[in-house]
C-alpha cells in the first residue's frame, strides 16, 4: 500500500541505504525530532508540525531491530468488503426531468434493484454487503461501514477504505465532507476522515499512543506530497523488500506528519485538499482530477500478561479515487480530455486487477498503473479492505452507474489475508530513539561553522525589509495619532453646542407631547365611534346574508318536496296499472282454472270407459279360455277311455289265444315252430299297436299343453300392452294438470314478489320523505330561533310574529303532506296484504289439488302394477303346469315303452329257447306259457291304472284352470273399485270444487287526479327591494328621523344606515364614550 512508507520511525524494520543524503526544508524539524523520544508516545496539545523527510542513511548494522512477532494463528482469507451509496438527484438532473432508475428496500439494505428501461426483460438486481440508499446520511454510513474498520485498525491491522464510482456521484463528499469543526463539534455533512480523526483520538485519551498522517496525490500518474512545502517534489514507488512475500509497496521521499489532536488532523487535510487538483466539467463543478490516498498510522503502548510492555501498531488508509467520466458528456477538452483520459485508463487497470483476482488468473497487472501499485496490498493482499462504490439514481447515468456496480459486483470475490502488524519492544524503541538524536545532533554541529546566529543572504534581506516597513508603519500611525487629537478638540467643543441645542429641543417636545396627547384621545375616541359603526354594518350584513340563505335553502327544500311529491304520484298511478293488470291476469288464470278442469274430467271419463272395455275384454277372454280347456280335457279324457276298451279287447283276445295255445300245445307239438312264429308276429303286432297308443298319447299331451301356453301367452301380451297404454295416457294426463298447475303457482310468486318490491320501494320513499320533511323542519325551527334571538331587540316583536306564521304555514303544509302519506302508505298496506292473504288461499287450493291428483296417480299406478304383477305370477303357474303335464305324460310313455321294450326282448329270448329245446322241455314250454301269460295280464293291468292316473291327472289340471280363471277374473273385478271409484271421485271433486272469487271491499282508493302547487314565492331581488324602499323614503323625508328604527317591507328586513360623528359630536360626548352611539351600540347588543 501507498501508505507503507520508509519513514515509519515507529514501526520498526531495518532502513534502507539511499544514495541521496537526506533533505531538510524546515529549522524547526531539528528541535522536534531531538524531542521526539519523549513526546512521541504521549499526546500533547503542542500545536502540529511537519516531520522531516524519509531518510536514506542506513544506520549501523549492530542497531538492527529486534522484531516481536505476537503469537498468531495463521490468518485466514476474507471477502473484500463492498458498500454502494446511492445519492440523491442534483440540481442538472432534476432540470432535465432524468427519471429515477435505482432503488433500495430501505435507508439501508443489501440488495439494489435497477431498471433497465421499458424494453428489458425485467430489471436488474444486485446483492452487497450493504446497500445506502439516498436518505443515508454521513452519520449512518460512518457507524455502519467505518467504525468496525477502525476497531480493527487500533488492534494492529492494516485497512483500506476506498470510494469508487463516476465522476459526480459523492466520492470527495464521502470521504472528506464539510472539513470544518467548529469548537470541537463536526458539522452533519462531515465525511469518513475527519470523523475518523475524531473517533481514534477520543478511543486514544487513555492510552499511550503516537499518531501521524500523510496525504499523497496521483495527477497524470505523477506522485506528489500535498503536505510538502515544495510543490515540485516527485515521489518515486518501491516496491517494500523488507517485508518477504508481501505485496506492500514504499514511496520514496513521502513525507509524514505526527499530530495530537484531530484538529491538527483536519488541519492537515485541508491544507492537502486546498492543493488537490480540481476542475469544472459539465458533469460537476468540483470535479477532482486527481486520485489521493490519505494515511493515518496509530503506536500504541500496550503491555503482555507478563508486564512487558510493546508497541502495536495499525494502518487506515482512506482512498479518493477520481471519478470516470464521458468526455463527450463532461465536455473535457485540451488538458481536461488529457486528464480524463489518465484518470479512465488507470481505473480501467483497476478494473482489470479486479477481474483477474477473481478469476485467479496466474498475472496480476499491478504495475500497468501507479494506482493500482498503491492499492497493491489492499487488492488480494495482507490488509482489510472496503470499497464504497457511489452510484447516481437518474436514468442519464444509467450507463455508468452498471459499469460500476459491475466492477463492485466482481470486487466482492477478492478474497485478502489480512495480518496484524508486528510488534515493537519499548527498549528497542528508545535504543533506535537514541541513535536518531545522536545522529540529528552530529548533523547539527556540522552546519553550524562559527559562534552566534548564522543567516543566509535571503533571510537577512528579508529582515532588513521588514524592519525598515515597521519603522514607516511607526511614522505614518503617530501621524494619525496627531490628527486624532486634533479632531477629538473640535469634537467636544461640539458637543457642548449640541447639549444646549438637546435642553430647548426637550422642552418643545414636551410641550408637543401634550398637545400630541389630546390629539390621540381625540383619535381613539373616533375609532371607537368607527369601531362600533363598522361592527354595526358587519351585524346587519351577516343578518342579510343568513335570511338570503336560509330563503335559498327553504327553496331547495320546497322544490325537492314538489318533486318528491309528483314522484309518489306518478308510483302510486304506476301501483293502480299494476293492480289492473293483476286483475286481468286473475281473470285470465280463471279461465285457464275451469278449462283444466274441463280436460280433466274428460279425461278421467274416458279412463273410466277403456277400463270398462278393458275388463269386459279380459272376462271374454278368460271365457273363452275356460270353454277351450274344458273341451280339450274332455276330449283327451275320451281318448283315455278308448284306451281303456282297445286294451280291454286286447287282453279278451289275448286270453283266446291262450286257451288255443294250451289247447293246441299238446296236440300240436309239431306245430310249435308255426306257432312261435305266430306269437312272434302278434308280438310285433301288440308292440306297434302299444307304441302307436303312446305316440299320440304324448302327441296330444304336447299338443294340449303347447295350445295352453300359446293362448295364456297371447292373453299376457294383450293384457300387458293394455295395462301400457293405460298408464302412459293417464300419466301425460297427470303431468299436464300439474305442470299447468305449477305455471300458475310461479305466476302467482311472482307476482307477489313484484307486488312487494312496490310496496317496499313506495314504503321506503315514504319513509325517507317524511324524515327529510322532520329534519327541514328540525333546521327551519333551529335556524328561527337563532334568528330570533340573534336580531336587535327593537324588531323582535315583528321577527316573533313572522317566525311564528312561518312556523304554522310549515307546520300545516307538513301535516298534510305527512297525513296523506300515512293514508296512502295504510292504504297500500292494506291492499297488499289482502290480496297477499288471497294469493295464499289461492295457493293453498292448488298445492292441495296437486297433492290430490299426484296421490291419485300414484294409488292407480300402484294398483295397476300389483294387478299386473299378479296375474303375471298367475300366468307363469299356468305355464308351469302346463309344462309339467307334458313333461310327466312324457316320462310315463317312456316308462311304458321301456317295459314293454323289456318284456318283448324276454319273449323274443323264450321263443328261440322254446325252439331249440321244444322236444326235450314241453313241460317247461307250459310254464313259461303261464308265466308268460300272468305277466301280459300284470302289464295291461299296469297301463290300465296308468290310463287311469292320466284322466285323474286331466281332470285336477282343468280343475286348477278353473280356478285360475276365477281368480284372475276376480282382480279384474275389483279393478273397478281400485281405479273407476278413484276416478269418480276426481270427477266429483273438480266438479264441486271452483276459485273462490276476491270480494270487493270498497276500501281500496280509486286513482285520483292530485293537484298542488309546483312553484314557489321567492323574495325579489335585493335591488328592487332597496329600490323601492328608497322610493318610499324619499317620500315620507319630511316625516322620518334619521335614526329611526329599521323599516320592513315586501317581507325583507332593512337597518337604516348609521352616520360618522362630527367632530363637534366626539367633544361633545367624549365622557360617556361616544354617547348615544354607544347607546345605541348597547342596544343592538
Amino acid at each position: 500500500m501507498a501508505g507503507a512508507t520508509r519513514s515509519q520511525a515507529a514501526a520498526g524494520g531495518l532502513r534502507k541505504a539511499m544514495t541521496r543524503p537526506p533533505q531538510r526544508t524546515r529549522a524547526s524539524i531539528l528541535s522536534e525530532r531531538a524531542d521526539s523520544p519523549a513526546t512521541a508516545l504521549r499526546p500533547s496539545n503542542a500545536n502540529t508540525t511537519r516531520s522531516i523527510r524519509s531518510p536514506s542513511v542506513q544506520p549501523s548494522t549492530g542497531l538492527k531491530r529486534k522484531e516481536r512477532e505476537s503469537e498468531l494463528q495463521p490468518a485466514e482469507r476474507t471477502n473484500i468488503h463492498v458498500v454502494v451509496r446511492c445519492r440523491g438527484r442534483n440540481d442538472r438532473e432534476v432540470k432535465e426531468n432524468s427519471g429515477v432508475v435505482v432503488s433500495t428496500p430501505g435507508v439501508k439494505g443489501t440488495t439494489l434493484e435497477l431498471s433497465m428501461g421499458p424494453n428489458a426483460m425485467g430489471n436488474k438486481e444486485y446483492h452487497f454487503d450493504k446497500v445506502f440508499s439516498p436518505a443515508a446520511d454521513q452519520v449512518i454510513i460512518y457507524e455502519d461501514v467505518v467504525a468496525p474498520i477502525l476497531n480493527e485498525m487500533l488492534s494492529g491491522f492494516n485497512c483500506t477504505i476506498f470510494a469508487y464510482g463516476q465522476t459526480g456521484t459523492g466520492k470527495t463528499y464521502t470521504m472528506s465532507g464539510d472539513m470544518e469543526d467548529t469548537l470541537g463539534l463536526l458539522s452533519d455533512a462531515a465525511g469518513i476522515i475527519p470523523r475518523v480523526l475524531y473517533s481514534l483520538f477520543r478511543k486514544l485519551e487513555d492510552m499511550e499512543s503516537s499518531v501521524k498522517c500523510s496525504f499523497i496525490e496521483l495527477y497524470n500518474e505523477e506522485l506528489r506530497d500535498l503536505l510538502s512545502s515544495e510543490d515540485g517534489t516527485k515521489l518515486k514507488i518501491y516496491e517494500d523488500g523488507a517485508k518477504k512475500g508481501n505485496h506492500g509497496t514504499i514511496v520514496q521521499g513521502m513525507g509524514e506528519t505526527y499530530i495530537h489532536s484531530a484538529s491538527a488532523g483536519i488541519k492537515l487535510l485541508q491544507e492537502g485538499s486546498y492543493k488537490r487538483q480540481v476542475a469544472a466539467t459539465k458533469c460537476n463543478d468540483l470535479s477532482s482530477r486527481s486520485h489521493t490516498v490519505f494515511t493515518i498510522t496509530v503506536f500504541v503502548k500496550r503491555k503482555t500478561e507478563k508486564g512487558e510492555e510493546y508497541i502495536s501498531s495499525g494502518k487506515l488508509n482512506l482512498v479518493d479515487l477520481a471519478g470516470s467520466e464521458n468526455i463527450q458528456r463532461s465536455g473535457a477538452e485540451n488538458k481536461r480530455a488529457t486528464e480524463a483520459g489518465l484518470i479512465n485508463k488507470s481505473l480501467l487497470t483497476l478494473g482489470r486487477v479486479i477481474n483477474a483476482l477473481v478469476d485467479g488468473g496466474p498475472h496480476i497487472p499491478y504495475r500497468e498503473s501507479k494506482l493500482t501499485r498503491l492499492l497493491q496490498d489492499s487488492l488480494g493482499g495482507r490488509t482489510k479492505t472496503c470499497i464504497i462504490a457511489t452510484v447516481s439514481p437518474a436514468r442519464s447515468n444509467l450507463e455508468e452507474t452498471i459499469s460500476t456496480l459491475d466492477y463492485a459486483f466482481r470486487a466482492k470475490n477478492i478474497r485478502n489475508k489480512p495480518q496484524i502488524n508486528s510488534t515493537i519492544s519499548k527498549k528497542t524503541m528508545l535504543r533506535e530513539f537514541t541513535t536518531e538524536i545522536e545522529k540529528l545532533k552530529c548533523e547539527l554541529i556540522a552546519t553550524r561553522q562559527r559562534n552566534g546566529v548564522y543567516l543566509s543572504s535571503g533571510a537577512y534581506e528579508e529582515m532588513t525589509i521588514e524592519s525598515e516597513s515597521r519603522r514607516i508603519l511607526i511614522e505614518e500611525q503617530r501621524a494619525k495619532i496627531e490628527t486624532m487629537e486634533a479632531n477629538l478638540k473640535n469634537k467636544v467643543q461640539e458637543l457642548f453646542t449640541l447639549t444646549s441645542n438637546f435642553n430647548n429641543i426637550k422642552k418643545d417636545n414636551e410641550s408637543t407631547k401634550l398637545l400630541l396627547d389630546q390629539t390621540e384621545d381625540l383619535l381613539e375616541k373616533t375609532d371607537i365611534v368607527l369601531k362600533n359603526t363598522k361592527e354595526s354594518l358587519e351585524e346587519e350584513s351577516m343578518l342579510r346574508k343568513a335570511h338570503q340563505e336560509t330563503e335559498q335553502n327553504l327553496y331547495s327544500i320546497g322544490t325537492s318536496l314538489i318533486s318528491t311529491l309528483g314522484k309518489s304520484v306518478a308510483d302510486a298511478d304506476g301501483l293502480h296499472s299494476k293492480l289492473r293488470r293483476r286483475s286481468d291476469l286473475h281473470a285470465l288464470n280463471r279461465k285457464t282454472w275451469q278449462s283444466s278442469t274441463s280436460e280433466v274430467l274428460n279425461v278421467s271419463r274416458m279412463v273410466d270407459e277403456r277400463i270398462a272395455a278393458f275388463q269386459s275384454q279380459q272376462s271374454k277372454l278368460l271365457e273363452d279360455l275356460s270353454a277351450r280347456m274344458e273341451s280339450f280335457v274332455t276330449q283327451e279324457l275320451g281318448r283315455v277311455d278308448a284306451g281303456h276298451s282297445f286294451i280291454s279287447q286286447a287282453e279278451v283276445l289275448f286270453g283266446s289265444a291262450e286257451i288255443e295255445t294250451k289247447e293246441q300245445t299238446t296236440e300240436c307239438r309239431n306245430e310249435m315252430n308255426e306257432v312261435l312264429e305266430e306269437i312272434k308276429i302278434l308280438r310285433e303286432d301288440v308292440q306297434e299297436k302299444i307304441s302307436e297308443g303312446l305316440r299320440g298319447l304324448s302327441a296330444a299331451a304336447e299338443r294340449i299343453s303347447g295350445e295352453v301356453i300359446n293362448e295364456l301367452e297371447r292373453f299376457h301380451r294383450q293384457l300387458h300392452s293394455s295395462y301400457i297404454s293405460l298408464g302412459e295416457e293417464f300419466k301425460s294426463v297427470i303431468d299436464i294438470l300439474v305442470s299447468s298447475l305449477r305455471l300458475q303457482k310461479e305466476d302467482i310468486h311472482r307476482l307477489r314478489h313484484q307486488l312487494h318490491e312496490a310496496n317496499s320501494r313506495a314504503t321506503g320513499i315514504n319513509e325517507a320523505t317524511m324524515l327529510k320533511l322532520q329534519a327541514t323542519l328540525d333546521e327551519e325551527r333551529a335556524a328561527t330561533e337563532t334568528e330570533r334571538t340573534a336580531l336587535l331587540s327593537e324588531i323582535k316583536i315583528l321577527l316573533d310574529r313572522s317566525a311564528k306564521t312561518q312556523s304554522e304555514r310549515l307546520d300545516a303544509k307538513v301535516n298534510s303532506i305527512r297525513s296523506d302519506m300515512e293514508a296512502s302508505h295504510d292504504i297500500l298496506k292494506e291492499a297488499d296484504t289482502k290480496f297477499g292473504e288471497k294469493m295464499d288461499e289461492w295457493e293453498f287450493q292448488e298445492d292441495k289439488i296437486i297433492t290430490g291428483v299426484l296421490s291419485s296417480e300414484s294409488t292407480i299406478q300402484r294398483k295397476i302394477d300389483d294387478d299386473w304383477n299378479h296375474f303375471d305370477s298367475r300366468n307363469n303357474k299356468i305355464q308351469e303346469t302346463a309344462r309339467a303335464v307334458h313333461r310327466e305324460t312324457e316320462g310315463i310313455v317312456n316308462t311304458q315303452m321301456e317295459g314293454i321294450a323289456t318284456q318283448m326282448q324276454a319273449l323274443d329270448t323264450f321263443v328261440m329257447r322254446a325252439r331249440s329245446q321244444n322236444e326235450i322241455h314241453h313241460e317247461a314250454r307250459i310254464r313259461t306259457l303261464e308265466n308268460l301269460t300272468c305277466t301280459i295280464r300284470e302289464s295291461y293291468q299296469g297301463i290300465h291304472q296308468n290310463l287311469d292316473v292320466f284322466g285323474i291327472q286331466a281332470k285336477t289340471f282343468r280343475d286348477n284352470v278353473l280356478d285360475e280363471n276365477e281368480a284372475i277374473l276376480e282382480p279384474i273385478g275389483n279393478l273397478t273399485e281400485d281405479i273407476r271409484k278413484p276416478l269418480e271421485e276426481l270427477q266429483s271433486n273438480f266438479q264441486s270444487r271452483s276459485l273462490t272469487e276476491y270480494t270487493k271491499t270498497g276500501e281500496t282508493p280509486e286513482k285520483t287526479q292530485y293537484d298542488y302547487p309546483s312553484t314557489l314565492p321567492r323574495t325579489e331581488p335585493h335591488g328592487t327591494l332597496i329600490a323601492r324602499m328608497r322610493g318610499i323614503e324619499e317620500q315620507d323625508e319630511n316625516s322620518t328621523d334619521n335614526n329611526a328604527s329599521p323599516t320592513i317591507h315586501s317581507n325583507c328586513l332593512f337597518l337604516s344606515p348609521v352616520k360618522s360623528p362630527t367632530k363637534a359630536m366626539v367633544y361633545q360626548d367624549g365622557g360617556n364614550e361616544g354617547g348615544r352611539y354607544k347607546r345605541r351600540r348597547e342596544t343592538a347588543l
